[in-house]
């Protein structure tokens, strides 16, 4: 697969014709702020179609696969306050 990588700017003035040719040719996309990638556009890896209509075989696959630390203990909570500014009440 060939990439292709353009700044915001390029991509903006040629949205259309980028998305046209990821669309039509072998390519990738990244895009470009200050020399640092900030996106990548390809083609999906399978159509939508293709998906299974019936997702209930996937589900529970990973089952009994999680593990926990030995220092888990669940009657405490999962996070403490002070990690969650959200939660804060502050003076306006």
């Amino acid at each position: 697969m060939i990439t292709k990588q353009i700044s915001v700017s390029e991509f903006k003035a040629h949205c259309a014709e980028e998305l046209r040719a990821v669309e039509t040719e072998d390519r990738a996309l990244q895009t470009t702020r200050h020399g640092k990638i900030i996106a990548v556009v390809e083609k999906p890896r399978s159509k939508v179609s293709e998906l299974p209509k019936d997702w209930s075989d996937y589900l529970g696959k990973l089952s009994g696969t999680a593990q926990f630390s030995e220092d888990y203990d669940p009657a405490e909570p999962a996070w403490s306050e002070d990690e969650w500014e959200m939660d804060r009440k502050t003076d306006l």
